[in-house]
């Protein structure tokens, strides 16, 4: 039996699903590679200037619309330390469901600078490298 320590969360195998690697005591790693079917899904990579540069304290809330035309909100923060002795991925991901397309992303940095995405620049099932600007 194993003893695990810490787990962290991260697309080891970039196919926008999240898998998990468990910090074993004494033993290697146990990673488990998700292969449950999986709706549409937007990452967000934050890179700071003002802020932090890996964008620790950054606030996320994504908007988008489900297939019955509701808006959604979704929000994620860029955390540090997210785990004992495990560290989960820094990107932000936002699993969209059935939802084709992103409304808008409003980012909150840790400086108190605000950035707003209109979603015709984001699209979904992909990685967008968001660097913050010194207007905002």
């Amino acid at each position: 039996m194993l003893d695990g320590r810490g787990v962290a969360v991260a697309d080891f195998d970039g196919d926008g699903r999240l898998d998990l690697a468990i910090n074993n005591n004494n033993s290697r790693p146990t990673i488990y590679d998700n292969r449950l079917p999986a709706g549409n899904w937007l990452r967000l990579e934050l890179v700071g200037s003002e802020s932090n540069r890996d964008a620790v304290g950054a606030k996320a809330q994504l908007s988008f619309r489900t297939g019955d035309g509701a808006v959604r909100t979704l929000t994620r923060w860029v955390e540090a330390g997210s785990g004992y002795a495990s560290q989960s991925a820094f990107p932000l991901h936002f699993g969209l469901g059935d939802a084709s397309a992103v409304e808008a992303v409003e980012i909150t940095w840790p400086s108190g600078r605000v950035a707003r995405i209109e979603g015709g620049d984001l699209g979904v099932n992909r990685i967008v490298k968001v660097e913050e600007a010194a207007g905002g």
